[in-house]
């Protein structure tokens, strides 16, 4: 299936838990689309236990791929296509037919569910409040969302941890800022349900605003439910009505057999081990973003997330922190450093047009902070050809284009590069041996006939290249 930066997937509710809706699900989620909503039209249910279960039979699925993966129900939200744009929309059939009744598969059983289950209604609360720290939003803050946005008709007060709170949290430098954390739980929220007024509280002690305001439920996971009589004995003290709590389960984490539950930790150890920084270095980069771009969420959500997903090896962070130690004698440096953190963020080895990809996202970025995108685009874009012939470009550009391409091109002098060889193999691992032999000393061989600009060292890095080729051709054969 082609690559796609967002898909959207309209499906008819009674299609859940389908056979034919979980492979077609799957099949999506494999070919790393960047980003899938799916869009469950016609959703009849009453109870907000159904949805849960839904919820987590298919984030479920979701779990184990990279791509941001949400669950949208058209119960309150009749404008959702003509609000947000897709590259492509799949449109499964939306003909609802029979008693609505639908299958789940949970834990490998077919389970019948029921509409008359008791448990809370949809829309039961006018008014209600959750909280947690929501640190790189995964799919059980997502789950932990959707419910309470589905429990509540009016307004939905959401408490998000501030620094006073995470002082002992583990790689407490890999936690996102506040301000992150609040744009992208906001995001998911308006996408989900729009009609419900938002209120955020950054919580420096546990209750937060629910210890006094006018709320009738909490929404809160196991892990947390110990909070609900925290707050209702305070509100006992104030003469305030005591908050039912709505009890969400937690989605386990397969992968992980020490700490079954999916947490913002695990995303925080995946992130230091993928890109191989120290907290240190991490700081460090996070301070060359901010030394031209005070917008954290770009680089703390949307660059953290894409250089960490699971077909990297040498093209993540890492990368981009050792090129901006290579950018000495830029005339500007805002647009080198801007480009060295672009120019790979799109990276799929099975496409070709990554580059271009990766620009876009740039513009987007450019377009939403008021920046002139244009030499910065030439920049991202001349990392497919490494080449520098862009005669338009002035004196001080060129210049600093050059510098840009020998900073990318920086690894083929260093001490690192069996290394980065070993990594480079690993992201074209779906090629076989001999074929992936083929094309890499191809690509080889057209660095040594290229001119390497103003590296260091450019003997070592011939000489780098030379011994790979050579590695390479004692393959099979």
């Amino acid at each position: 299936m082609k690559h796609h930066a967002k898909l959207l997937i309209l499906c008819p509710f009674e299609f859940i838990g389908f056979q034919d809706l979980d492979h077609k699900i799957e099949e999506y989620l494999k070919t790393n689309q960047e980003e899938i909503v799916l869009y469950l039209v016609g959703s009849p249910i009453t109870y907000l236990k159904v949805y849960e279960k839904i919820l987590f039979h298919l984030y479920d699925k979701a779990q184990h791929y990279p791509t941001r993966f949400s669950v949208i129900f058209d119960t309150f939200n009749k404008q959702f296509t003509k609000n947000y744009k897709f590259d492509l929309i799949i449109n499964l059939g939306t003909q609802l037919q029979g008693d609505f009744n639908i299958q789940l598969k949970v834990n490998h059983q077919n389970q019948q569910i029921q509409f008359s289950q008791e448990s809370y209604k949809v829309n039961q609360f006018q008014r209600g409040a959750n909280g947690g720290t929501f640190d790189h939003l995964h799919i059980g803050h997502k789950i932990l969302l959707s419910l309470s946005l589905l429990a509540i008709s009016q307004h939905l007060t959401i408490g998000i941890t501030g620094d006073i709170l995470l002082q002992k949290k583990k790689l407490k430098s890999f936690l996102q800022s506040y301000e992150t954390r609040c744009r992208c739980v906001k995001e998911f929220c308006i996408m989900f349900r729009p009609d419900i007024e938002l209120y955020f509280s950054e919580l420096v002690e546990p209750a937060g605003p629910t210890k006094n305001g006018q709320y009738e439920v909490l929404i809160a996971t196991q892990e947390t439910q110990q909070s609900l009589q925290y707050i209702n004995n305070l509100r006992k003290e104030q003469n305030l009505n005591q908050l039912e709590g709505y009890i969400v389960g937690m989605i386990e984490n397969q992968t992980h057999q020490v700490d079954a539950k999916i947490s913002s930790t695990q995303f925080r150890e995946y992130i230091q081990t993928k890109n191989r920084l120290t907290e240190y270095e991490y700081l460090e980069l996070k301070s060359q973003w901010l030394s031209v771009c005070d917008n954290l969420y770009w680089f703390e959500s949307i660059l953290v997330d894409y250089y960490s997903q699971p077909q990297r090896h040498y093209h993540t962070l890492r990368h981009i922190y050792d090129m901006l130690k290579q950018l000495k004698g830029a005339k500007n440096i805002q647009n080198v450093k801007l480009a060295t953190f672009f120019h790979d963020v799109i990276y799929y080895p099975k496409i070709h047009d990554n580059e271009e990809k990766s620009c876009f996202l740039f513009q987007q970025f450019a377009q939403e902070c008021k920046l002139d995108s244009e030499v910065i685009s030439i920049f991202i874009l001349q990392t497919k050809s490494h080449q520098t012939d862009v005669p338009f470009l002035p004196e001080n550009d060129l210049s600093d284009l050059m510098i840009f391409l020998d900073a990318d091109m920086s690894i083929l002098e260093s001490d690192a590069y069996p290394i980065y060889a070993q990594d480079i193999r690993m992201e074209y691992s779906h090629f076989p041996d001999k074929e992936y032999k083929i094309g890499r000393i191809a690509v080889l061989q057209k660095f040594l006939q290229s001119k390497i600009f103003n590296l260091r060292s450019e003997e070592k890095a011939r000489k780098n290249i030379q011994e790979e080729i050579e590695i390479l051709q004692q393959w099979v054969v």
